[in-house]
């Protein structure tokens, strides 16, 4: 059976699942600043990275 065949809803009563979704999994990750090695990294990166558009990149 192919994968474009499974339907989720399917799926979750054949194996008696259900899906537990939530939020806010990072509310209480104190926000940092970023070195500024990473930001020049990015800097000179992200329009090469956006240009190839791959999984890779």
């Amino acid at each position: 059976m192919a994968y474009s065949d499974f339907k989720l809803i399917e799926v979750l009563d054949s194996f008696g699942l259900a899906i537990h979704e939530s939020s806010g999994l990072f509310m209480t990750v104190k926000e940092q600043e970023c070195s500024d090695l990473l930001s020049t990294i990015l800097r000179e990166n992200v329009d090469l990275a956006v240009a190839i558009s791959s999984e890779k990149a």
